[in-house]
């Protein structure tokens, strides 16, 4: 009985469904006006679809095109192929596939394809297609494709494609193609693939791909790639590839992929790889490769691989393979192979010292050249040792500690 009723439930609704009007097939506009042309050349009231001259019109539907002027007084219809090229008006918002010229809506533009020339809107400009041109939505200007020219937003300039020119947003900047030319938003500027030229942000400017150029923001500069130009980040100026010219971050700058040019971050300069150039940080530098250059580290510098030029700091000194140059660590001064002048108020200590070093304590395994410090001690002494206390553990027995003076040759 179950299946008997269940089968009967089908065919009624099939029955039902076949009985079910089939839905409406669009509608094609209407087409009625008031001409006084010739050839399509003159001035029209209502929805012609071709006109050139002046033209006055409800809502449009249906247009081919306009050359010359165009109002309208509420939003468009379905325009896939109509184009207006001239003056675009629009009391709520003129619209077409194309709209090249001079285009203003009392509150909106759309344009289906490509909007070309000067656009202007009370609230927003839309194009489905490309933008271009100078284009002033009081809230927003939004493209499917690619934006360029002069561009501005109360709120937003948004592009899901490429930038080219000045975009200007209250809020924000945002561009899935990159970016050649100016952004500047006023909390942010966000942009993937390649960027060329200014961007700034009153919070953040995020790049998802290299950044040549400058870019500023009150908090933070992140970089996916290479950072090549001129930074500044409130607080971090941060670049996944290398980061070269000038960059400047309130806390820290980082470059995982290296870090050159000149470069200050107040607590930090952070490198997964070298770093060259005039680095300066009230905290530390560190790199987990070689640092170069002239280098000044407020707590520290330190390096996995070569220290060299001029390196400062008043905390610790550290390099994990040579460090040559003016070496100056106020409380140690540490490396397998010193070359140059190292300088430290409390300690220096390494395998190999080829130069001069000033600390109240040396410590190396084969000196050659001159310590001077309170207490000097040398494994293998090929030089000169001047300080309170002096011990050459190569020297004979009754040399090996002195006051003062001690050598070996």
């Amino acid at each position: 009985m179950t299946r008997i009723i269940v089968a009967l439930l089908c065919v009624v609704a099939g029955v039902a469904s076949a009985q079910e009007p089939a839905p409406p097939l669009p509608k094609a506009p209407d087409h009625h006006s008031l001409d006084i042309a010739i050839n399509h050349v003159g001035i029209s009231i209502g929805n012609s679809r071709r006109l050139t001259g002046i033209r006055l019109n409800w809502r449009d539907a249906g247009l081919e095109y306009v050359n010359g002027i165009n109002l309208t007084l509420w939003a468009p219809g379905q325009n896939p192929k109509g184009s207006v090229n001239g003056l675009a008006l629009g009391v709520v918002a003129p619209g077409a596939s194309h709209l090249n010229g001079i285009v203003l809506g009392g509150l909106g533009i759309r344009a289906e394809d490509r909007l070309t020339g000067i656009g202007l809107a009370t609230f927003a400009v839309l194009s489905h297609g490309s933008i271009g041109g100078v284009n002033v939505g009081g809230l927003a200007v939004v493209a499917d494709s690619n934006i360029a020219g002069i561009t501005a937003g109360a709120l937003a300039v948004m592009s899901r494609n490429a930038m080219t020119g000045i975009s200007v947003a209250g809020a924000s900047v945002i561009a899935s193609g990159g970016l050649r030319g100016a952004a500047i938003g006023g909390l942010a500027v966000v942009l993937q693939r390649q960027v060329t030229g200014l961007a700034v942000g009153g919070l953040a400017v995020v790049t998802e791909g290299p950044l040549t150029g400058v870019a500023l923001s009150g908090l933070g500069v992140t970089t996916r790639g290479n950072m090549t130009g001129l930074s500044f980040g409130g607080l971090v100026s941060f670049a996944s590839g290398r980061a070269r010219g000038v960059h400047v971050g309130g806390l820290a700058v980082v470059g995982e992929g290296g870090v050159s040019g000149i470069t200050a971050g107040s607590l930090a300069v952070l490198s997964s790889s070298s770093i060259h150039g005039i680095t300066a940080s009230a905290g530390a530098v560190m790199s987990n490769d070689e640092i170069k250059g002239i280098t000044v580290g407020g707590l520290g510098v330190v390096a996995d691989g070569e220290v060299g030029w001029v390196t400062l700091t008043a905390g610790t000194l550290i390099a994990r393979a040579d460090a040559s140059g003016l070496l100056m660590g106020l409380y140690r001064v540490r490396s397998p192979r010193v070359t140059g002048l190292s300088l430290s108020a409390v300690q220096m200590s390494s395998i190999w010292l080829r130069g001069v070093s000033v600390a109240g304590y040396n410590y190396v395994a084969h000196q050659r050249g001159l310590t001077i410090g309170i207490y000097n001690d040398a494994r293998n002494l090929k030089g000169i040792q001047l300080g309170l206390i002096n011990r050459a553990r190569n020297n004979s027995s009754g040399l090996r500690w002195l006051p003062l003076v001690n050598a070996h040759f």
